[in-house]
């Protein structure tokens, strides 16, 4: 993939990390065709700037690390926008034609793209919708209810994976950081979950077999493993895009 031009290699990478973006982006922002966007928004970027990721990093490039950084940078800038707009008079936003330039490039760029298409889309096992998107909307208010610092943390280890070595170098934090912030998250959720769907994640039978902080530990990441499975197979198919299932 290092000697593959930087389109090719961005095609590649949609394949292959296509639906962990997204799903990681849709976890922090909560809103479907946001995160479709903001996907799509990801790997313009990393059009851009591979080539120059690639030079820099030589044998130690990480594109999935690389792809979620530029992922949450994407959503963070996002969210400054949307604060700066609740500001901005009116009368300063009207367009000029350097803006009408830029936004015409945009669209372009748009219509080249390839679009991306949700997880879940066209997955043949039998999953009741009713109940699968039930829980998909429980998960995602809960995970709404905790804060950024947490979730995000959250996200990158039971929906990307990453080991807390590569969430630390990732959020520029200490290991030690990273493992707290993760108790903390798990223990959040747990709580919030059982508010949103009235759903204990431990009945009595399992509390019984989990008295020691670890063993209980290592049953709530199960519960959460189970609960971003059921988020991926709930997922809504978008109206027009290739599939990725």
């Amino acid at each position: 993939m290092d000697t593959m031009p930087a389109a090719q290699t961005v095609e590649a990478l949609i394949k292959e990390y296509g639906k962990l973006v997204f799903h990681t982006i849709y976890g922090l922002t909560g809103d479907w065709e946001e995160s479709q966007d903001l996907t799509q928004d990801t790997f313009h970027q990393a059009l851009r700037s591979i080539d120059a990721a690639r030079c820099s990093s030589g044998e130690q490039f990480r594109p999935k690390a690389w792809l979620l950084r530029i992922a949450l940078n994407t959503v963070r800038m996002q969210q400054r926008r949307r604060k700066l707009f609740r500001f901005v008079p009116f009368s300063l936003m009207r367009e000029n034609r350097s803006a009408e330039q830029a936004e015409a490039s945009h669209e372009k760029l748009n219509e080249q793209a390839i679009p991306v298409q949700p997880v879940g889309y066209g997955a043949t096992k039998s999953v009741d919708p009713a109940e699968l998107i039930a829980e998909q909307d429980a998960v995602q208010r809960t995970m709404a209810r905790l804060p950024e610092a947490l979730r995000v943390c959250l996200l990158l280890s039971i929906v990307a994976g990453l080991t807390t070595a590569e969430i630390a170098e990732m959020l520029e934090l200490k290991e030690a950081a990273v493992r707290q912030r993760l108790v903390r998250a798990r223990k959040q959720f747990q709580q919030a979950y059982a508010y949103e769907s009235g759903e204990e994640l431990f009945d009595n039978s399992q509390t019984a077999y989990a008295t020691h902080p670890a063993q209980q530990d290592c049953a709530s990441e199960q519960v959460l493993h189970e609960k971003s499975r059921h988020v991926r197979l709930a997922a809504r198919p978008a109206t027009t895009g290739r599939s990725y299932a």
